[in-house]
């Protein structure tokens, strides 16, 4: 029973390691339109609309993002328009396509890695708690490396963004996503310290790091002031 599940653990791992790959390979012909890259596009246009009413006249009205009577609301709403087109070919179809499931990934490493380490922390004196957190770990090992592959396809590969935001966002979701793995191969491979301090540790950090993430993630959606009281 324990080969069992070692083998289907190596071939998990093998899976994600391929999905490396294809994804390189796909990624070559071209890149994503990305959900994020449309609306700060969308905010940026709605910014130079806003721009465009207050250097065309009315100082005493508050300008209307979306007012068809602004002066040059047809370019900006083209421009809009063009952003939410899809890709034309289809590997780049196919990327953007896998990357919107982003946001459903993200939710498995967000509850598993936590779980982990509340399971670890409690069961680390007891030894009928070894397998419940193998468990949790390998999952978040083999789940955390396809949100953070998702997140990329869904933002994009271009690495010259201005958007700290978003970089913070992608490069967090990234080191979580090797985290992740690492704690998933290191508990497979030495199974007597899948509750020992190491462990512990690097699962406390790894909670850490989705709890920063995760305020990323909502200040990107919905601004940075979205936890104001």
């Amino acid at each position: 029973m324990s080969m069992f599940i070692r083998r289907s653990h190596r071939l998990l791992a093998r899976s994600v390691l391929a999905m490396f790959a294809a994804i390189a390979v796909l990624s070559m012909p071209a890149a994503p339109v990305s959900a994020h890259k449309d609306h700060k596009a969308k905010q940026e246009a709605a910014q130079l609309e806003a721009q465009r009413a207050a250097a065309g006249g009315s100082r005493d009205a508050v300008p209307m993002a979306h007012d068809p009577a602004m002066p040059g609301h047809a370019a900006v709403m083209a421009a809009m328009d063009a952003a939410d087109d899809p890709p034309q070919n289809f590997a780049a179809r196919l990327l953007d396509w896998l990357g919107r499931f982003h946001p459903m990934l993200v939710h498995f490493p967000i509850a598993f890695i936590p779980a982990a380490l509340f399971t670890a922390i409690v069961g680390r004196k007891r030894p009928g708690f070894a397998k419940p957190v193998q468990f949790l770990v390998v999952t978040a090992g083999v789940t955390a490396p396809f949100a953070m592959l998702s997140g990329w396809l869904s933002g994009g590969f271009e690495l010259g963004l201005d958007d700290w935001m978003m970089q913070s966002h992608r490069w967090l979701g990234t080191g979580i996503g090797i985290g992740a793995f690492a704690l998933g191969v290191f508990a497979l491979r030495r199974p007597e310290q899948d509750r020992g301090s190491g462990m512990i540790v690097g699962l406390s950090i790894l909670t850490a790091a989705i709890l920063v993430q995760g305020w990323f993630g909502g200040a990107l959606v919905h601004g940075v002031d979205h936890l104001n009281w």
